[in-house]
Parts: C-alpha cells; structure tokens; sequence
C-alpha cells in the first residue's frame, strides 16, 4: 500500500466498488505493509470498501493457501485477488492488478457464474463439450491443515482439519488432525475423544493408527494416569512394532513405574530402530543411572547430546552423573554450558547454586540463583534458596 501503483490500484477498485455491490460482489482489501503510518491513514480514508491489517502470520497463511491451490507450489506474488464462493471457498485467483476495464468485467462475469455443481465445473474446465468425461471435483484440505500445522497455525488447522471431515466422515486422518490440534493446545478431553473416533475407523495411511493410540496414551500420561497409557503403547507397537515415538513414550512409561528391565528392553528396542534417537539414549542414561549403572548412563548421555546438543535434560542430569562419581570441575562447567544453550530451563542454575553453597562459595551461589530469578522472577525454590542464603 505504499508503493505509487498499489494505491493507483486501490483508487481503480473504488471506482468498480459500487457497481460491485449493486450486482452482489463485495470488497476486502488485505494490507500486509509491515507497518502503518499517517500517510497510508490518510489514504485509506478516501476508500470504502473494508480494508484488513495483516500481521506477519496472516500473510503467511495466505501464502501457504496460495502455494497449495492448484498445486502451484510457488509463493504469492502482490497484489494478487481471489475469488470466494458463497461456502468460503477460492473459486478463481487473479495474478496481477484487476483494474483494466477487461479484467473488471471479466470479475463480474466469473462472478455471476461460479459452478456450483461437478457437472458446471467439468463444462467450465474442459476446453469442449463432452458426455462421457467424469471428474469428482474437491479439495485436499488434509494437506492444508497437516501444512498449518506444521508450521504452527493451529486455528487454520483445525479448519481445514474440519473440512476434510465434513467431505468424509469416516477420515479417520481428519480426526487425528483435529486430535493432534487439541493436544497441542492442552485440550485433552477434545483430544482424548477425536483419537478414540479415529481409531475405530479405517485408516488411510499406515501411520494414523499407531499415531492416534500413541497420543491417547500420551494423554493418559499427562492426566498421571501411566498405567493407562501402557495399553495404548502397546496397541500402537502391535500395529507397527517399529513405531519410535511408542517405544521412547513406553519406555518412559515404565521408567515411571520403576519397572527398570521392561524399560530397559523397551528403549534398547528403539535404539534397534534408530541409534541415534536423542530420547531413547536419554531415557536408557536414566535406567542405567537409577540401576547404577554409571558407566552406560554416562555413555547414553553423550549419545543423546551428540544427537541433539541442546538437550537441557540431558546436559543437567550429566552434570549430576558427574557429582555422583566425584568429578566436581566436569559437573560444574556441563551445569554452565546447560545455562548457557537452554537459559530458561530452571534445574541447572539449581544444581550449580548447590555445589557452591555446599562448597561455602555463598557468592557465587547467590549470584547463580539471581541469574535465575532474572528468567523466572516468581521461581519459589531460587526465592527460597536464596533466603537460605542470607
């Protein structure tokens, strides 16, 4: 909207804006200038029609929609127009400005006839007639919401997700996407009941079964229900023994119940499927450490960070493997690169302010449990340690 051409094309809109209106089409202009200022207001105010602010994320989703209708797989160019449909859905897209007497008119007269059944789809799509061609017209908004999804826009998703279910309604991948959605946003209940329905159905492909009975024990977990979840786990590895997330998720399920050989078994397991899998080598350093085992915990711990070198869980719990075998210097400087590449997590400024409080070094401790407080003012444990302190 600041360049000269885009308000030249805003000001030829709002000549057709009326004679749009009188024969049923309506206006809405989408703004995505990174900012605006008092000359665009100034602007804006000569014009009628509905103008929209987008943030950053709206143009996005605009982009990801435009990448994916008619499987352009290119980014949106501007300006560029779409056409809707009484339903919500993009019926025709404009590349360009659409000021030209031509064009204009062209707009009205797609306007007036958007198909609204298969067969005027097929008649508008062909280049000439034919009786014998048939075409089931739709949309693949499964690939638009998992694409939202990945990349975080969880409303859009959920949408799309939607969608898809209202065109089949035994999708059981429509399902374990709104599912997925709901977990994301800590809406277990929702969540719970979407994995339940798509579990009973068919499924598509391969993976949305074992996914679905994976979430619901994962859910079952967070609900500190865990030998719930072992059930679900276990469906999930029956119908896909190699099933990662299942393996490092029962793991930890029995890790929970203190069940050290079952987890053992279990995470040893998913290492068979992927050596490299961060979690698993993790979750086995935790059995082999509360079964001392240090000398494999040690080892799993640096599996686990050289597959992902920032794993705060990992890099705190090897500062503690190294206090427990009285390698003081080691634990303290694995608790400080700990702050250093994850500052917000709370366990290794807790860890080191403790050695040196232990040590007498209540300066530097306090200076540690500060340190905290900045990312956390309201931690109570760093309040009250800090209190000892004094």
């Amino acid at each position: 909207m600041k360049s000269p051409a885009s308000r030249e094309h805003l000001r030829m809109l709002q000549k057709s804006y009326a004679e749009w209106v009188r024969k049923g089409l309506q206006l809405i202009a989408v703004n995505v200038d990174d900012r605006a200022d008092d000359e665009i207001h100034t602007f804006t105010q000569q014009l009628t029609f509905p103008i929209l602010r987008a943030s950053n994320d709206v143009a996005a989703i605009y982009n990801i929609l435009y990448r994916q209708l008619f499987d352009r797989h290119r980014d949106m160019s501007l300006p560029t127009s779409f056409l809707i449909d009484h339903n919500g859905d993009i019926v025709k897209v404009y590349q360009g400005t659409i000021i030209s007497e031509n064009v204009q008119a062209g707009v009205l007269q797609d306007f007036h006839h958007i198909p609204r059944t298969d067969a005027e789809r097929l008649d508008r799509a062909l280049p000439f007639p034919s009786a014998t061609y048939t075409l089931d017209f739709g949309r693949n908004y499964l690939s638009y919401g998992a694409l939202y999804f990945q990349r975080g826009y969880l409303d859009q998703a959920e949408a799309s997700f939607r969608r898809a279910l209202r065109d089949d309604a035994s999708s059981a991948e429509a399902l374990y996407g709104i599912g997925s959605v709901y977990l994301n946003q800590n809406k277990n209940a929702a969540a719970r009941e979407s994995f339940e329905r798509a579990v009973k159905l068919q499924a598509n492909y391969p993976e949305t079964l074992p996914d679905a009975w994976n979430n619901l024990g994962v859910i079952a977990t967070r609900e500190g229900r865990v030998a719930d979840s072992i059930p679900c786990f276990l469906e999930a590895l029956r119908l896909n023994p190699n099933h990662l997330l299942s393996l490092d998720n029962l793991g930890n399920a029995y890790r929970a119940q203190k069940r050290w050989n079952d987890a053992r078994t279990i995470l040893e397991r998913a290492l068979e499927v992927v050596p490299e899998d961060p979690e698993a080598n993790y979750s086995l350093a935790m059995v082999f450490a509360q079964t001392d085992d240090t000398t494999k915990a040690y080892d799993h711990l640096q599996r686990a960070l050289k597959a992902r070198p920032v794993y705060p869980e990992a890099l705190n719990n090897l500062g503690v493997l190294y206090l427990v075998t009285q390698r003081r210097d080691e634990a303290v400087a694995t608790f400080e690169q700990c702050i250093r590449v994850a500052p917000a997590f709370d366990q290794a400024y807790l860890n080191l302010a403790r050695v040196y409080a232990l040590e007498g070094a209540r300066e530097k401790a306090r200076t540690v449990l500060q340190d905290l407080l900045k990312q956390s003012p309201d931690h109570a444990q760093a309040k009250q340690a800090l209190e000892q302190l004094q």
